[in-house]
């Protein structure tokens, strides 16, 4: 058994240094799945009216739950997100240090020499005719999108994002979509090349991910997660059924790499924290001058 243990762990590795993702099917059970679906269910108003009234479809409008969680957007065709939803109660703090990915993010992070925080952390609720351009890639000089392995067990990853699947994305679902080993590749996306520099974000066009060269869509079971270094390139498809397509990411750095938003942790919460999911979400401790 620990010879099956050590030979999963190593093609892992393998398998995430190669491709730059990994596919953890089953992740989280049926009922953190039914929690997560009903605390949407429960705040649906805010994904069909996110905005304040008579103000601007932007941030800088957005309505607030018990003043920690925002609704948010990048862009209005990227659907609707719930920021800093570790806020939102328990089910969200589980999964901070969930069992199923936090060994791997540890180990790829190296956490023991550079600590471990969250960067971003959000519920995503996105519809018919949504999507996410293409983004990132290893030509992109943004210390986050870091990703080194010097074959010693050494790892020193940036930043690696924990998509969350809360039903079945299949095709026409709007599915992630990613060009596998890109975060490897100096070479520039054809898509974020402008004027022969590197983009980070593809803006000119405005066509999905999905249509790009080298892109393959990764279809996942309600529960599976998609553990993917935020170095790849990568975006989604458009959604063409139906519905809505319903996903938690949360996007783990080393400690040195600041909450993205600045939201301030409620003191609800860091007095709810375990010690350890305390040392990733505030992994620098204030520092005051003695009372």
């Amino acid at each position: 058994m620990v010879e099956d243990k050590n030979m999963e762990e190593k093609t892992q590795d393998y398998l995430f240094d190669l491709q730059g993702y990994l596919v953890l099917e089953g992740a989280i059970c049926d009922e953190d799945l039914q929690l997560i679906n009903q605390w949407i269910d429960d705040h649906w108003d805010y994904v069909e009216n996110p905005w304040i009234e008579g103000g601007e479809k932007g941030q800088d409008r957005s309505r607030w739950i018990d003043n920690n969680i925002q609704t948010h957007t990048y862009n209005i065709e990227n659907g609707i997100n719930f920021q800093n939803i570790i806020e939102g109660g328990e089910v969200f703090e589980k999964l901070i240090d969930h069992p199923s990915w936090i060994s791997l993010i540890r180990k790829y992070v190296n956490s023991a020499v550079n600590g471990l925080s969250i960067h971003e952390n959000f519920i995503t609720v996105r519809g018919i005719g949504g999507y996410i351009h293409i983004h990132c890639g290893g030509h992109v000089p943004l210390s986050y999108l870091t990703f080194r392995q010097e074959n010693t067990g050494e790892w020193m990853v940036g930043q690696i994002n924990v998509l969350m699947a809360l039903d079945d994305i299949g095709p026409g679902d709007g599915a992630p979509v990613l060009v596998p080993s890109s975060h490897q590749c100096t070479e520039i996306h054809p898509r974020l090349e402008s004027n022969g520099k590197g983009l980070v974000y593809d803006g000119i066009t405005g066509k999905p991910a999905g249509t790009s060269f080298a892109t393959k869509e990764i279809y996942l079971k309600a529960g599976d997660v998609l553990m993917f270094t935020d170095a790849i390139t990568h975006g989604s498809a458009e959604r063409t059924n139906s519905g809505y397509r319903r996903t938690v990411v949360y996007r783990y750095s080393p400690r040195f790499v600041r909450e993205r938003f600045n939201f301030q942790t409620s003191d609800g919460l860091l007095q709810r924290l375990t010690t350890e999911r305390l040392r990733i979400i505030q992994p620098m401790s204030p520092q005051r001058p003695p009372k």
